[in-house]
């Protein structure tokens, strides 16, 4: 064991072995204090592994004593020279095995922190041949340590070897590291994968670049969190459009409705302009079924649901889809005895269904199968955009045609069709993607090219029904009370108002909340307002607020008109069934109905 350093400390001693005197070398290495009340104590009791004390004239005694940092040895030599009898040293020796340990701990330290680490890291000498490769690595690039180790760094593609040397001789050459730098780099099966790169120069004793050290960031599972930011953000503010598209389009189409529900009643109408009364409605009604796939897809549609069965309620489509697809495509069905009870509208269900058997039709112009069945899956942990919990999952596979790779990223886009001028609208599969996650699930597929596609809709599974829920008869009921008319828009004012006194009903007409706070505060008595919700000045869930606040006790019952229901308080009293709302365009039958269910509920259950 040889020495990296030697230190010598001087101590004197009495014949009874007490401290004459010591100096601050001593005191240092054998840890007394200095100076100190330790001169006339005995050594033996200082420092009780101090060895023995010498005979007169005999050889001197020695010990060696680890102090964990350092060793001591201490040498007691016979003096004989008046009052100093003995003669001690003291020798620190730091060992070249202490030091050895040290930069083993040291080395594991720092193995046990390489190896643990996420990112890829990895060290390469000046020939650019591989030194060091952690665990990481080997996972990220498919090289295990044995295989890369000693060979040239292979991680280069050749179409960016030019900006990599410029890169490895910044940090060799001229010693100056980088962070943030974003390439590509290959994988041991030719793949490639973007990366984060953060680069130092290594050196050695003498400061002399030997090397360089990189830790390489996969940056896989950040691209594609950024690609569903972007496409969120790209379908929320579509939607926007679509749902302000549509709250316009809706007023239009109830002037339409209007319009010719009044034609409708007058029976002077010969049978050829009843016949083009009809047509005109049915156009107006395929209209409003556009608009609707519209303002479902912008999550503006006020929604009713209720705990249905799918598997009851994919039985019942059945037919419906029959005549859809055609004969020359195979319909299948895998359906198990079991309910599976989802919390969804029954008519953005039958949209779900329809829409994906008319998109696996289009696919199949020579025939196919087109297959549709139903599961129960549970997440254990939560799976972006579902939280964990048991899902009904509907999954629709047909043998078509198939999804190219490019297009694959786009077909829940709204107006993204593949199809010729005047075949589609596009919001087929988009409304599809926005009935699954205004239900709290999503929509997946799966689809490659020739090999046809399947879609999954994965919906929440709830708790059994305690009763079913029936619709009420489809009478056009008539009254005799009075209304107030509430509505910006001079054409649907006007439409409206004519279709109420045609029920029967005395109509007054404001054009906003302020109009009609003024008349209500008047001489003005009505039975029912009936309200828009989105006019210039005061709209109806304020006009409503107020009512409340300024007529305590006798306000009348407020039901509410719009194109989207866009006051999140006032849907969720709506979805609840605590406040009446009237989605535009409306029809006659649907007004008059909703009227009676507000002004005598009784008359409408035969009471």
């Amino acid at each position: 064991m040889g020495s990296a350093q030697h230190e010598v400390g001087i101590c004197l001693l009495d014949a009874d072995g007490a401290v004459l005197e010591f100096d601050p070398d001593f005191a240092r290495i054998v840890e007394l204090a200095w100076p100190s009340g330790s001169v006339g104590r005995s050594l033996a009791k200082l420092l009780p592994w101090a060895p023995s004390l010498p005979s007169p004239g005999g050889p001197p005694t020695s010990v060696q004593h680890d102090l964990g940092h350092v060793r001591v040895e201490l040498l007691i030599r016979p003096a004989n020279t008046g009052p100093v009898a003995y003669y001690v040293s003291a020798q620190q020796q730091r060992t070249e095995t202490v030091l050895a340990r040290q930069l083993r701990v040291a080395r594991q330290t720092l193995d046990s922190v390489i190896e643990a680490s996420p990112l890829a890291i990895l060290t390469v000498d000046e020939r650019q041949r591989v030194v060091m490769w952690n665990r990481a690595a080997e996972r990220t690039f498919g090289w295990t340590r044995d295989e890369i180790l000693g060979r040239p760094y292979p991680l280069v593609p050749e179409d960016e070897r030019s900006d990599f040397e410029e890169l490895f001789d910044k940090v060799v050459l001229r010693g100056s590291g980088f962070t943030g730098v974003e390439s590509t780099r290959l994988r041991k099966d030719g793949s490639r994968v973007e990366m984060r790169m953060h680069t130092a120069p290594l050196r050695d004793a003498e400061e002399r670049v030997t090397g360089a050290m990189a830790m390489l960031e996969d940056l896989t599972k950040t691209r594609q969190l950024e690609e569903r930011v972007r496409h969120s953000q790209k379908m929320e503010a579509v939607g926007r459009l679509a749902g302000g598209i549509a709250h316009d389009f809706n007023n239009l189409l109830t002037v339409v409705f209007g319009a010719g529900d009044l034609l409708a009643l007058d029976r002077s109408l010969s049978p050829s302009a009843r016949e083009q009364v009809s047509e005109i409605l049915s156009v107006a009604q395929s209209a409003r079924e556009l608009v609707a796939q519209l303002m479902t897809f912008s999550r503006r549609q006020v929604v009713r649901p209720l705990v249905i069965d799918l598997n009851e309620r994919l039985r019942e489509a059945g037919k419906l889809l029959r005549r859809l697809i055609g004969n020359n495509v195979t319909l299948e069905f895998d359906i198990p005895d079991i309910p599976a009870w989802v919390r969804l509208d029954p008519s953005q269900l039958d949209q779900v269904l329809v829409n994906l058997a008319v998109n696996a039709a289009d696919a199949m112009p020579e025939g196919g199968t087109l297959r549709y069945a139903s599961s129960v899956r549970e997440l254990t942990v939560a799976a972006e955009p579902l939280a964990a919990g048991r899902y009904a999952c509907l999954e629709v596979r047909d043998s078509g045609t198939g999804i190219p790779a490019d297009i694959l990223p786009q077909i829940f886009e709204p107006f993204f069709t593949t199809k010729g001028a005047g075949s589609g609208t596009g919001l087929g599969l988009a409304n599809v993607y926005g009935v699954a996650r205004q239900s709290g699930g999503n929509v997946e597929v799966e689809s490659e090219q020739g090999e046809g596609a399947c879609f999954r809709v994965h919906l929440p599974l709830v708790r059994r029904p305690l009763r079913r829920t029936h619709s009420g008869p489809h009478a056009v009921p008539r009254g005799d009370e009075r209304i107030l008319l509430v509505e910006d828009n001079a054409g649907v004012r006007v439409t409206m108002a004519k279709t109420l006194q045609a029920l029967g009903y005395t109509v007054t007409v404001a054009c906003d909340g302020v109009e009609a706070l003024e008349l209500l505060a008047g001489e003005l008595v009505v039975d029912l307002v009936l309200t828009d919700l989105s006019m210039p000045r005061m709209g109806g869930a304020e006009m409503a607020k107020q009512l409340a606040a300024r007529l305590a006790g006798r306000v009348p019952p407020v039901m509410y008109m719009s194109g989207n229901l866009d006051v999140e308080e006032l849907r969720e009293q709506v979805e609840q069934g605590r406040a009446k709302f009237l989605q535009k365009p409306v029809s006659l039958r649907d007004l008059s109905q909703a009227i009676r269910e507000v002004l005598a509920p009784a008359e409408l259950l035969g009471r």
